[in-house]
Formats: structure tokens, C-alpha cells, sequence
């Protein structure tokens, strides 16, 4: 390959590949059944005709054809030589173009340093990690991502990687202060080959007397590698000879949750992707929040990447990341940043236990009236009073509704009781403080009355909301909520608990765990297993709301908990409708030939049921359980009872456990049927009124648009009022051709609801509802499109 510049002829193996038309323009085809064509090339040539058969070719072809350059001046090669001289098309066409891709990398490649600092101790220097750069032969400098890319179309991969390594130690050794350690990257698929005793990485530690101990070797999670168990194999190999391990991009790449279980690295770097600007939104702190709980339980250190912003610096570190490194510190440099110049990090803010709450401090008699009291008599109240927002319906004491303002425009007769609307916040006399905090933020606002009750249902006051919300926010809450659910887990949740039982109510404990999830994580991928968590977690939300006193917890993973009073008699009726809501909307997390399957397979072969649960319910009716730890017990025997048990089950301590069927696959819920017919009556051609009228009457929809027949989007998007703040009004002229429910439609097929995906513009699980418009003739005309958030699906 040092004679480029000659004449000579370039010979190229097509194999299965046809030949494009350029072929015939500029070469002769030797044997049509190989493949095999010859390209006369003039002197100073080859790179134009290479450019010119690289462009030719699909983009898959050119690591597969094979090429073979013989130098005009060269004799005749022998059939060995020119075998063991075969490339593909791509590799030669890469060496031409790269010239130094072909000789001694160690001579072009160098390392910058990046700072990378102790958050929690101030911003300390902890350690640095390298960043290759290449030094072309005109003196360009060209940066990891495109010099790793090249290094792989010419087929040097891995001693690109090697090379790089051994840059960074050299830069170790020259510039950084003795005992500081160093972060290495080093791609998987050249680790799993290595044979460490004898690997250069080593042999330059050694001869430089430094300790394996000051490096950090940085698995490259963003390349796809699928045997896992060979990967943590060879990291246990690079821990013997003692290095530490960091898994890299945390968040963006490929493997994510199962390579972090079988490698157990010591340290896990969180993806830029996700830290950036996490401050301001709420589904990337989410995020962030979970990763850095999933490390603290597995005794992983945490390292944010990418930080720039010095919002984002406080949020990590009240967050409880270790180690963080970013522009805000400083930028890769080939000399190391001293620690006088980084910036100084504020402490952590810590947040104080919260004092026990008492729901009588901040109750009010509020306004009351029998069911049996006429309509002309609330009418007559509410004119009387016009600072009264809400009348509180009673019956024998227990409250059963509440009427609005808005009962003034009622023209009907009879009794209130026919009129009350039904009340969504009921909250027992013991609830914590944590759970009432959350309750008033996830529903928030005064469109309805927040009802108190006393243990056995009867009425005590509605809830002077901004006196309880001032003591709560002034006392602050605990911090330990699951980020993804926003309920209680860890210590808050076994203080929940333990509370509970220690008073003299007996309570029923309903532990419920989705079955095989791990499988189902490692089959669809973490976004799907996240929704699937979310959706529960939203299912249990809207069954506790209709049943006082209950208060939910998420032990952790796919565990989840209800404490309810035992006075409470509609327990199990509800657990069913939850099982039967949860197995109606689960089918939009799974491929659809899973769902109508009834199971879905793995990598490893196993089959495993779609979407069912295991609930144990704890009465104490046998074993009167008295704090967290032997409930917890308790609930893991009952389990076990229903686990080989093929659906949903219930086990109810004291009974035969009892199964509930999964939802018929044939038909539609009654939901689905009102969202198409108020999809298909959406006032398009009203005004922004009509539309917002619309809105308001429909506020499970996000946004509307329509698609036409070639799947380019008609219009701008119709967007909620409520959601105008995160949605643009754009989406005119998008091509959306591609999408599944342009794709999937087909003329027999009547409205279609889309899989589970995370929405870019909301952060927040969706669904698109499609219902598509057809002709006389058979063809589609339009599609009208919907977007809903999977909690107003589960409302």
C-alpha cells in the first residue's frame, strides 16, 4: 500500500452484490459468476476511483467486497501474497484516504486530560481520565469518535485501542502527579481478546513502576457487545492484575442495565445525554435520580460527564453523585489542570427529618349538607355566600360528594344526593406527611375539596390546603421517594409501616411484584421497563384514590405495597379491577405478536407470560404481623404460594389463593371507543374556541394533527392549552411515513393505538391514537392522530 500514487490495477470481488453502472463505465468484469472485475488505474489515480466505486456501492457492501491493489511496477504476485494482500473495499479505500492509519499509530496518537472532581468533598481533584486525539501527517487533529471510526473501515480497531492506551499512560507519566488516578476508555471486544499478563498495557505499567491500582479501565458501553458473561469474565481478570473498572455512558448505550449486573464496575460514568441541563427538566432528573439510587444500592461510586452548567453541578451533587467532570471544571487539555484553578462546588443541601403532622391542625368544619336536602337549598346557599367554593354532601355522616359553583346552572329537581359530584380526595385522620405533600402535588390545585375522615369514615373537615402546604414545605419532606414513581420507598417507607402496625388499627398489607420483569426488562429494553413500573405505579394511584385511608409504597424494582385499614371492605374487589385495568393497558408495552401469543422468548431461549401480577395480602388472620421486616417475610411465603401459577393471582392469607383472568385478547375497551369517536369529532374547521372547547372536554389528548395519504403532516399541530408551554406549535410538512401507525394501517383496520414510547417534547410516556379516514375506492385519504400521556390513559 505504499504505492498509491502508481499506475496499476485495482481488482474488486462483488460476490452476491450486483454491479452498479459505474462499474461498467470504468472497469472490465473478469468472471461474471465470481463477481470478479479489473480497473486499469492511472498514475495518482486510485483515490478518485476509489471515491468513485465507494460512493457506487450500498453502504453494507463496501465492508464486504473484496478489493486487491497490485502496483503497476510490482512482478507478478504470487497467489499466497495476493490472498494474504485481500481487503475489503471499505478498509482499502480507508487506508487511502488516512495514510496514517497504516503505519506506527503510536507515533500519531496523544492524549488530553480531563479533570475529574470529588463533589461531595467540594470539588476536589480526584483523578483524570484520557482522551485520545490523532495528529494526521498535515498536522489536523482529529478527535476519538471519527479516528475510532476510521480505525474500524480499516480494520485496526483494536490496535487503534491498544494505541491508545498506551498514549495515555505515556501522558499518566509525564504530566500527572504520582498516586493520582487515571480513566482509560477501552472498547469490550478488544478486552475479551487479551491475554493480560503479556498485554502492552501492562508491560508499560510495569516498566514505568506505575501501580495498577491508579488506573480505571473505562468499558465503552455505546458499542454493541452481546456476550456479556465473556465481558465479565474479562473484567474479573482485569481486577485480579488490580485495575478498577468504570462502565462508561451510562444511559445511552446498548446494554445498560444487564451489562451493570454482570460487570459490577466500580465506578458508573452517567451519560452527558442526561445530566445536561437535568435541572430543568423533569424526566432527565428522573432519570438521573434512579441511576444514582441503582449505584448506591450496588456500592457503585457515581461520575456525572458533561456538566457545563452550574445548576447542574448542585442538582448532581444534592443528588449524591460522587465525582463529576465537565467544561464547567475545565475542558481536555494536553497539559493537566492544576486544582487551584477549579472552580469550588457548594455543599450538598441536606434536608431535615420532618416532624410528625397532624391533619386536625389544618381542618376546617367546611360547608355540609344531607342528601336528602332539596336542590333549591344549595342553590340558595351558594347565592348567599359568594366566597363558598364547595358543600360537602353527607350521608349519615360518612361523606359521599360535593357540590361546585357550578350547581347554580342545575335546573333539575329532587335531592342533592342525585347531583353530588363523587369525591376524589378522601384522606384518612393518620396520614403521614409525606404521603399528603405528595398527594397535594400530583393533584394539586382547589377544584375540589380535600375530605378528612376519622377511622371508622365519618366526616371531620375538609383541609385548609395553603396552611398545610406552608408547615409542610417550611418543615420539608423526606428525600427518600422512588424517582420514578414519586412514592415512598426505602427508610420512609418502613417508618410508614412501622407506624402503622405499632397503632391499634389492624391493617391489611398488600404486596404486589410483576411477574418476570427482569426478562421482560432484558427483552424490550429499559424505556418499556420503566413504563411498564409507571404504569402500575399510576394504576394504584387511581385504586387507592377511591379507598380512604390507603397509602401506597414502592418497595423497590417491580415490588410495590398498600397498607389499608382493615375496616376498608372493598379491598379485594379493588385489586381486581386494578389486575383487570393493568392487564387491558399492558398490551401496548409488548410487540403485538407477544401479546396475542400469550408470552414472549429472550435471548436465552426461555418463554414467559405477558403482563401479570402476584399480590399477597396480609390479614393477620394466622401470624399478626408487627413491624416492617417479618411483613416483608410474611409477603414473600404468600407469594411464593401463587408463583407457579400461570396468570395473575391474588393470595389472600387465610384463604385458597384465587386467579384473575387476563383481558380477551378479541375486542376493545369501552375507553377505546370514546376516544375515537371524539378523535373523529374534533372541530377542525371551529377556531381556536372550538378547539379549546374541545380541549377542555377531552384533556387526555395532548396534542391533534393529521397526516395525508403520501404521510406528510396537513397543518400544524393542535395543541392542549394545558400543554402549550411543552409542546410546539409546528409539525407542518413533517414526513411521518415511517411512523407505526402510518405503516400498520391497512384498509380493514379501523382506529389504532400505538406501543409505549417516551415523547421528546414532554418527557413523559405516550400514546399515539390514530383513526384513519378512507375513500370510496378502498384507499386511505387522511390520518387524524392523537397524543396521550399514559396517565391520562390510565385515568
Amino acid at each position: 500500500m505504499d504505492n498509491i500514487s502508481k499506475a496499476g490495477q485495482l481488482f474488486l470481488r462483488l460476490g452476491g452484490y450486483e454491479a452498479p453502472s459505474q462499474f461498467r463505465a470504468c472497469g472490465q468484469l473478469l468472471d461474471a459468476g465470481a463477481g470478479l472485475w479489473r480497473f486499469d488505474v492511472a498514475q495518482n489515480g486510485l483515490r478518485d476511483l476509489l471515491a468513485t466505486l465507494s460512493e457506487a456501492v450500498p453502504q453494507q457492501a463496501g465492508g464486504e467486497i473484496q478489493a486487491l491493489w497490485q502496483c503497476g511496477g510490482e512482478a507478478s504476485v504470487r497467489p499466497a501474497d495476493a490472498l494474504a494482500r485481500v481487503v475489503s473495499l471499505e478498509a482499502l479505500h480507508t487506508w487511502v484516504d488516512h495514510e496514517w492509519i497504516k503505519g506506527d499509530l503510536g507515533s500519531y496518537l496523544f492524549s488530553l486530560l480531563q479533570p475529574i472532581v470529588d463533589l461531595q468533598s467540594g470539588g476536589r481533584l480526584f483523578a483524570y481520565e484520557a482522551l485520545c486525539r490523532v495528529r494526521a501527517g498535515d498536522g489536523s487533529v482529529i478527535g476519538a469518535v471519527d479516528a475510532f471510526d476510521v480505525a474500524r473501515r480499516a480494520r485496526r480497531l483494536e490496535a487503534m485501542d491498544v494505541a491508545a492506551q498506551l498514549a495515555a499512560i505515556e501522558a499518566k507519566i509525564r504530566l500527572m502527579p504520582q498516586g493520582m488516578p487515571l480513566f482509560i476508555n477501552a472498547m469490550p471486544n478488544s478486552l475479551v481478546q487479551a491475554d493480560y499478563a503479556r498485554h502492552p498495557l501492562f508491560a508499560a505499567l510495569r516498566a514505568h513502576g506505575v501501580p495498577a491500582q491508579e488506573i480505571v479501565i473505562e468499558i465503552v458501553e455505546s458499542e454493541r457487545f452481546e456476550d456479556v458473561e465473556m465481558l465479565a469474565t474479562a473484567c474479573d481478570a482485569l481486577r485480579a492484575q488490580g485495575v478498577r473498572i468504570a462502565l462508561d455512558d451510562m444511559g445511552s448505550g446498548y446494554n445498560g442495565l444487564s451489562l451493570l449486573g454482570a460487570l459490577r464496575p466500580d465506578f458508573i460514568k452517567i451519560d452527558r445525554d442526561l445530566v445536561h441541563g437535568a435541572h430543568n427538566s423533569r424526566m432527565r432528573s428522573v432519570m438521573l435520580e434512579a441511576i444514582i439510587s441503582l449505584a448506591q444500592r450496588l456500592g457503585c461510586a457515581t461520575v456525572a460527564e458533561g456538566l457545563e452548567e452550574e445548576q447542574d453541578v448542585q442538582l448532581c451533587c444534592d443528588l449524591g453523585v460522587s465525582y463529576a467532570q465537565g467544561y464547567f471544571f475545565a475542558a481536555p487539555d494536553e497539559r493537566p489542570v492544576a486544582q487551584e484553578r477549579l472552580p469550588a462546588v457548594a455543599a450538598a443541601k441536606m434536608v431535615s427529618p420532618v416532624p410528625q403532622v397532624r391533619l386536625g391542625d389544618f381542618l376546617v368544619p367546611g360547608a355540609v349538607m344531607s342528601v336528602h336536602e332539596p336542590v333549591h337549598a344549595a342553590q340558595r346557599r351558594f347565592r348567599s355566600d359568594a366566597a363558598l367554593e364547595f358543600i360537602v354532601v353527607l350521608d349519615d355522616e360518612r361523606p359521599v360528594g360535593y357540590l361546585d359553583r357550578r350547581f347554580l346552572r342545575c335546573t333539575g329537581k329532587g335531592n342533592v344526593g342525585r347531583y353530588a359530584k363523587a369525591l376524589e380526595h378522601i384522606l384518612g385522620a393518620t396520614a403521614n406527611a409525606h404521603s399528603l405533600l405528595r398527594r397535594l402535588f400530583e393533584n394539586g390545585g382547589r377544584s375540589q375539596p380535600w375530605v378528612v375522615i376519622d377511622d371508622v369514615g365519618r366526616y371531620m373537615g375538609t383541609l385548609a390546603l395553603l396552611g398545610a402546604l406552608d408547615h409542610l414545605t417550611k418543615a420539608g419532606v423526606p428525600s427518600s421517594v422512588h424517582p420514578l414513581t414519586n412514592l415512598p420507598t426505602g427508610p420512609v417507607l418502613r417508618s410508614l409501616i412501622d407506624h402503622r402496625l405499632a397503632g391499634e388499627e389492624w391493617l391489611h398489607l398488600i404486596y404486589l411484584d410483576l411477574d418476570h420483569f427482569k426478562a421482560f426488562n432484558d427483552r424490550y429494553g429499559f424505556v418499556r421497563g420503566d413504563a411498564m413500573i409507571y404504569l402500575l405505579a399510576e394504576i394504584l394511584r387511581k385504586t387507592a384514590a377511591a379507598l380512604p385511608g390507603v397509602e401506597l409504597g414502592h418497595i423497590g424494582g417491580d415490588d410495590f405495597l398498600m397498607v389499608a385499614p382493615a375496616s376498608v371492605r372493598e379491598v379485594e374487589e379493588a385489586l381486581e379491577w386494578l389486575i383487570v385495568r393493568f392487564h387491558e393497558l399492558a398490551v401496548y408495552l409488548y410487540d403485538q405478536d407477544d401479546f396475542q401469543r400469550g408470552y414472549f422468548s429472550t435471548e436465552s431461549g426461555g418463554r414467559y407470560p405477558v403482563a401479570t401480577l402476584s399480590v399477597a395480602v396480609i390479614t393477620g388472620s394466622e401470624v399478626r404481623v408487627t413491624e416492617s421486616v417479618s411483613a416483608s417475610a410474611r409477603a414473600a411465603y404468600l407469594k411464593r404460594l401463587g408463583k407457579d401459577r400461570q396468570g395473575s393471582v391474588i393470595v389472600v392469607e387465610g384463604r385458597p389463593l384465587r386467579m384473575v383472568p387476563r383481558a380477551a385478547n378479541e375486542g376493545r375497551p369501552a375507553w377505546y371507543a370514546r376516544l375515537e369517536r371524539a378523535l373523529r369529532g374534533f372541530p377542525a374547521l371551529g377556531g381556536s374556541p372550538a378547539v379549546d372547547a374541545w380541549f377542555a372536554d377531552h384533556p387526555e389528548f395532548e396534542l391533534v394533527f393529521r397526516v395525508d395519504r403520501e404521510g406528510m403532516q396537513r397543518g400544524v399541530n393542535w395543541i392542549n392549552p394545558a400543554m402549550r408551554s411543552f409542546i410546539k406549535r409546528g409539525g407542518a410538512g413533517v414526513y411521518r411515513g415511517d411512523r407505526p401507525y402510518f405503516t400498520m394501517l391497512k384498509p380493514e383496520c379501523g382506529a389504532y393505538l400505538s406501543s409505549v414510547y417516551l415523547s421528546r417534547a414532554t418527557e413523559d410516556f405516550c400514546l399515539t391514537f390514530c383513526c384513519p379516514v378512507w375513500g370510496a375506492d378502498g384507499g386511505l385519504e387522511e390520518l387524524w392522530l392523537g397524543d396521550i400521556s399514559l396517565k391520562s390513559l390510565v385515568g
